[in-house]
């Protein structure tokens, strides 16, 4: 009997604990969100279509969390869209790809493959180092980002000082 009980109770703490770990990660999904809004008010792309296209790539969970932060909002007077990325094209699409925390390979194969020009690429993990241009970083208890000019520049981005104030720039 007490075997069981304690079978059941360990079930019930995982699943406890899997549930604070989802909501985590829908918290972290909106704290990265307007992050990322903030981006497109401090970043300049030199050319943006009828609308201004977010890609997101690998996370359901994700994409409907920063389809919904994103909703309503306008960059430029223009609608943001927000879209899943499945492959290249999508990527090569979107003005802004976001890839949370995923498969490495995969994002770094992606990253490889797109067109960069026009594209800012924002990570969860660090991946400067592999030439993506944004990567949020947790300082403690606090979120905050890298980014490197270099890999903006590579991209035809220009970024503003206020911004580059508020991050760890790297290079």
């Amino acid at each position: 009997m007490k075997r069981q009980f304690y079978k059941i109770a360990g079930i019930l703490i995982l699943f406890g604990s899997y549930g604070n770990f989802a909501q985590a990660q829908y918290n972290i999904y909106k704290l990265h969100s307007l992050f990322m809004y903030n981006f497109t008010k401090h970043i300049q792309w030199t050319e943006v279509g009828d609308s201004f296209t977010i890609g997101v790539f690998g996370s359901t969970s994700a994409m409907q969390e920063v389809k919904a932060n994103f909703s309503g909002k306008k960059y430029s007077g223009k609608e943001i869209r927000v879209i899943n990325v499945a492959g290249i094209g999508d990527a090569n699409a979107s003005q802004l790809v976001y890839v949370p925390k995923s498969n490495k390979s995969k994002i770094l194969n992606l990253f490889e493959d797109v067109e960069k020009n026009n594209t800012l690429f924002v990570s969860e993990d660090d991946l400067i180092e592999y030439g993506i241009p944004i990567s949020f970083v947790m300082k403690g208890s606090k979120l905050g980002f890298k980014v490197s000019r270099k890999n903006l520049e590579v991209s035809g981005l220009k970024i503003s000082s206020s911004l580059l104030s508020l991050a760890e720039v790297v290079d």
